[in-house]
C-alpha cells in the first residue's frame, strides 16, 4: 500500500515539474525532423518529448519485467520437476534398501 502511495507522489511530482517547465516557455521554435519541419511552441515540444520518453521508458521496463517474469515461471517449473524427481529417487532408494 505504501509503495503505491509513494509511486503516486513521484508521478505527481514529475507532472508538476513538467507543467512548471512547460508553462514558462511560450517561444515558437522550428523543429526539424527527417521528413519535414514544423513550428511548435517550446512548451508543447517539451511536453511531447517528455511524454514520448515516459512511454518509451515504460515499454522498455515492461519488456524486461515480462522477460524476467517468464524466466521466473520457467525456473519455478524446473524446481518443481527436480523436486519431484528427487522425491521419486529417495522413495525408490528406500524401497530397495528395505
Amino acid at each position: 500500500m505504501i509503495k503505491y502511495i509513494f509511486g503516486l507522489i513521484i508521478v505527481l511530482a514529475i507532472i508538476l515539474v513538467a507543467v512548471t517547465v512547460g508553462a514558462n516557455n511560450d517561444q515558437v521554435i522550428t523543429f526539424n525532423y527527417i521528413f519535414a519541419q514544423s513550428q511548435f511552441q517550446l512548451s508543447t515540444l517539451v511536453a511531447i518529448l517528455f511524454g514520448l520518453g515516459l512511454i518509451l521508458g515504460w515499454f522498455i521496463t515492461g519488456f524486461f519485467y515480462l522477460k524476467l517474469k517468464l524466466k521466473n515461471i520457467a525456473l519455478n517449473r524446473q524446481i518443481k520437476r527436480q523436486t519431484q524427481q528427487i522425491n521419486e529417487l529417495t522413495t525408490s532408494r528406500d524401497k530397495v534398501s528395505q
